[in-house]
């Protein structure tokens, strides 16, 4: 906790003051008795726990004012909080206090910098303390214990009781995680008491329930008994029931047979009919074929000249086919020739430009000149460089030799200041010894005093001798620091200069390279233009295509013989039909007469078929009117085995819930068993949790810690008063330098603060050791100390296994405290390896990369126009109320992911929602909404350093 302003209002001596403690480190505060020094700090213990010096609240109150307030700020973590506490005075007096949280102006805040503030306080004053004290990890006792002695009470803690002094430790400790566990303990104790009066009381019942089954298994048998009588009687009504079902079945059975009579007698008509329809068709193809074997010469002599002309026109479509394929070889071989000269003339230009692009690669003399300067250049700054580097070990021999110096002369000034207070002791009359206090005579007297003076300014020289020597160390200082600065204003160019010099030696060495290889290529320009000169190219082709040539003179195609055999072709087209037609005649002729004679003998086979099936159709008729008779009897014997089934069905369930009663009191046995089972573990597990009660009790290892704890505690502090000096005076490593071990140090303390699981301010830690520094730290050394050793937590987090995109994420939000950052890495680690972490993180990435180049808007939900925009602020404040700057991990993203679905929705087309909107006023307020939402993660993790962010 880090004080920044105080405001008083009638409180005690003061009618109304602020003070303002930024940039202070160490204060001091002189004044009279009774001025108003310790009313100042019980401003500060009443504002932060309503407690002080004072019996009441009232006696705070300013003489003659009957109300006052007071106004706390302070710095903790990153986060910046107000205390604001009023008393009203009276019988019925009355306190306010309200916990105010500052908002950063943008997404990404620096502590403490604009915002406006935010009321965290919850529904009532001890609510609120209670919520103070917890964020603040203190309580009054604490504090007036261990960081501030009230006035006449700087014995407070050594007058404590040996108990109430462990209670003070265990709460600068944390310790009151074992009382949790106590409370633990003490709940599970409880539980199974409950849980074994509750197996007592069953037990109980189980005894009761099993007493009563001897009256079971009577039940029992007189249930079997009449089970076995009603069976009989059941299997006399069946078989009768049998009798008539078979009748039924008989007779279902034979008017099936009656329908499929009925239908085959149908088929066989429709069969009959349509062999008579078969029988006409044929006889009149019989006739057809007839006729055409009357023509057969006829058709015979034009059929024979048709397969003439066929011959003729397939020989002259072959010599067709092959004078096409020779024109189509002959374009194809005149296009790879063509081919081939434009390759040479492609190769000819390509070479061309190569021995343009070589030419032009050639270095100039300027070039060559340029590169040269360059070169001078770097090495004088090399140079330069070597020489600010000795310039700055000499600035810190200086200052080690000025330090030296002074402590010198602060020696000397005292012992001058001694040697006077002799002497004027001397010069007195009477004058004693100094040393044996005894009277002087006056020649001893003398001898003393020219002794005192002489040694006086012998100090005295070497005084001065050393402030000239620090003034020459402190202008070679000050010449130094020019050099070094003019060095780093001269030293800026040099990158510039080594990537100048990098580029032109990039470009001597292409020149060169290309002056190699620029003849080679001439000579290969003028070999390809005498081959193009010479038609030196596509021999084979050449010789391929002159083949080609001769064969299609040889061909000799007429194309005006092949057209007349085109024409004789289709001329006896008719003569191949009717040609077919004669063969189908004369094959199928006596076919058809054969046919003709089996129609003749089927349609006979059918009549008979449909005379008999006749016959049938009569028997099964009667035998069906015999059955239906005999199934009028029925209904009677149907309703005897209703009656005798019913009656044997509830014997049958008296026997079942007299077995299930007798199962059932062989299962209570079973779980009887069970019981006594379980109440046996239960009392071998009571009798481990009263041991761990004793444990986790105060005699138990909260006393055990504060016995280790308080020498490891010394020497924690000792490791972080070690770095913040070191730092203070320039000794901080360098590269893989580290003469004094600090990185080792610090990573212990970074170790031992995550293995003890003890939340802890390392830049609280680190400005409490500066404190104490006999030397002024500046803000820089503080910054650079803190940095380091949140590095250290970086190694250690990283040296777990964890991702690193997962430990920068933690780190730029906690890096402050190693053991809620290794907590924090632990909770995100397990986040991001679930299945809807993609989900989740576009959507909190949506709304910070929309809003991350805007300034800070305001809000205003009465601007809301679409319905999508209130669900969103509803959910935002949903949200809002369950996360604050100290909420872990796991608070803030279960508090965020209901978001995620509104979030959706919100940028759905569906919703109407245009974020970047025409109108200012509404593209402002939606800007606002998504930087609120954005906001949310500010000092607990900053996912924008995950990957796919």
């Amino acid at each position: 906790m880090i004080p920044q302003t105080l405001s008083l209002t009638n409180f005690m001596c003061y009618r109304q003051a602020t003070l303002d403690f930024g940039g202070i480190h160490v204060a001091c505060l002189a004044g009279e008795n009774g001025a108003g020094k310790s009313a100042l700090l019980d401003a500060i213990t009443w504002a932060l726990w309503g407690k002080s010096r004072a019996k009441r609240d009232d006696e705070l109150i300013r003489l003659g004012e009957d109300e006052m307030a007071v106004e706390f700020t302070f710095d903790l973590g990153d986060q910046t909080y107000r205390v604001l506490r009023q008393r009203k005075a009276g019988k019925r007096g009355s306190t306010v206090l309200d916990f105010q949280i500052r908002e950063p102006l943008s997404v990404l805040p620096t502590r403490g910098e604009g915002g406006r503030w935010r009321s965290i306080a919850e529904s009532g004053v001890r609510a609120t303390q209670a919520k103070i004290e917890r964020i603040l990890r203190l309580d009054y006792e604490t504090f007036v214990n261990s960081a501030f002695l009230r006035q006449g009470r700087a014995d407070e803690f050594t007058v404590k009781t040996p108990a109430e002094r462990k209670r003070v430790l265990g709460d600068i400790l944390g310790l009151d995680r074992w009382a949790v566990y106590e409370e633990r303990a003490k709940e599970r104790l409880r539980a199974i008491q409950a849980e074994t009066g509750v197996i007592e009381l069953r037990l109980q019942e189980i005894e009761t329930e099993l007493a009563q089954r001897p009256e079971y298994e009577a039940q029992l048998q007189a249930a079997q008994a009449a089970v076995i009588e009603l069976s009989a009687a059941l299997q006399e009504a069946q078989a009768a029931y049998q009798q008539i079902e078979m009748a039924r079945t008989e007779l279902r059975h034979t008017e099936v047979q009656i329908a499929e009579l009925t239908a085959r007698i149908a088929q066989a008509e429709q069969e009959l009919a349509a062999l008579s329809e078969e029988r006409a068709a044929r006889e009149g193809r019989l006739a057809e074929y007839e006729s055409l074997l009357a023509q057969a010469e006829e058709i015979e002599a034009g059929y024979t000249a048709y397969q003439q002309a066929v011959e003729q026109e397939r020989a002259l479509g072959a010599k067709l086919r092959q004078s096409v394929e020779l024109n189509k070889r002959r374009a194809a071989l005149e296009a790879q020739l063509s081919e081939a000269r434009h390759r040479l003339e492609t190769e000819r230009e390509v070479i061309a430009q190569r021995i343009a692009e070589l030419e032009s690669r050639l270095p100039d003399e300027p070039l060559l000149a340029e590169y040269e300067e360059v070169q001078a250049q770097l090495a004088h700054l090399t140079q330069l460089s070597q020489s600010r580097e000795a310039a700055r070990v000499d600035l810190a021999r200086i200052a080690q030799e000025r330090a030296e110096l002074r402590a010198r002369n602060e020696a000397l000034r005292a012992e001058m200041d001694a040697l006077k207070e002799k002497i004027a002791l001397l010069e007195r009359a009477e004058a004693e010894c100094p040393l044996c206090e005894q009277p002087l005579t006056d020649d001893h007297r003398l001898r003393l005093l020219d002794q005192f003076q002489t040694e006086g300014r012998a100090r005295g020289d070497a005084y001065r001798a050393n402030q000239a020597t620090a003034k020459t160390l402190a202008e070679r200082a000050q010449a130094l620091e020019e050099q070094i600065a003019e060095s780093d204003r001269l030293l800026r160019d040099m990158p510039a200069l080594q990537r100048r010099e990098a580029a032109l030696a990039e470009r001597v060495e292409q020149g060169r390279r290309a002056a190699e290889v620029l003849e080679d290529t001439r000579a290969e320009l003028a070999a390809v233009e005498q081959r193009l000169t010479a038609e030196d190219y596509a021999p084979q082709v050449r010789a391929e295509l002159a083949q080609v040539l001769m064969q299609a003179a040889e061909l000799g195609y007429d194309a005006a013989a092949h057209e007349a055999a085109r024409r004789a072709v289709a001329e006896g087209q008719v003569f191949a039909e009717r040609k077919a037609q004669l063969t189908a005649a004369q094959a199928g002729l006596k076919e058809e007469q054969a046919a003709l004679k089996r129609l003749e003998k089927a349609q006979q086979r059918w009549q008979k078929q449909i005379e008999t099936e006749q016959a049938r159709w009569m028997e099964l008729e009667q035998k069906a009117g015999a059955l239906r008779e005999r199934l009028k009897d029925a209904p009677v014997v149907e309703a005897e085995l209703q009656r005798v089934r019913g009656e044997e069905a509830a014997a049958r369930q008296r026997l079942g819930a007299a077995q299930q009663r007798l199962e059932a009191c062989k299962a209570l046995e079973r779980q009887r068993a069970d019981k006594l089972k379980r109440r046996d573990e239960l009392a071998t597990e009571q009798s481990i949790y009263e041991e761990l009660r004793t444990a986790f009790g105060v005699r138990g290892v909260p006393a055990m810690i504060i016995e280790a704890a308080v020498p490891e505690i010394e020497a924690e502090a000792n490791r972080l008063d070690s770095l913040m000096g070191l730092f203070v005076v320039g000794l901080a490593p360098t590269g893989s330098a580290d003469p004094y071990h600090l990185r080792r140090d610090a990573l212990g303390v970074v170790q031992n603060l995550i293995a003890h699981q003890l939340p802890f301010s390392v830049r609280e830690g680190l400005a409490a050791a500066a404190r104490l520094l006999p030397v002024g730290v500046s803000g820089d050394a503080l910054a650079a100390a803190r940095d380091f050793v949140v590095e250290r937590v970086r190694v250690a987090l990283r040296e777990q296994g964890f991702r690193y995109d997962v430990v920068d994420a933690v780190l730029a939000a906690r890096g402050d405290d190693p053991f809620r950052a290794h907590q924090a890495v632990e909770e995100l680690t397990r986040w991001v390896a679930r299945g809807d972490w993609n989900r989740i993180l576009d959507n909190y990435a949506r709304c910070v990369r929309i809003t991350r180049e805007f300034k800070e808007f305001l809000l205003d939900p009465a601007r809301f126009v679409q319905p999508a925009e209130e669900e969103l602020y509803a959910a935002y404040r949903e949200a809002r109320a369950q996360v604050t700057p100290q909420s872990t991990v796991d608070e803030f993203l279960t508090a965020f992911v209901p978001l995620v679905d509104v979030i959706d929705r919100y940028f759905a087309k569906a919703s109407g929602v245009l974020v970047m909107a025409e109108d200012r006023a509404l593209r402002e307020n939606r800007l606002a909404l998504l930087q609120h939402i954005a906001a949310l993660a500010e000092g607990i993790v900053d996912l924008s350093r995950l990957e796919g962010f």
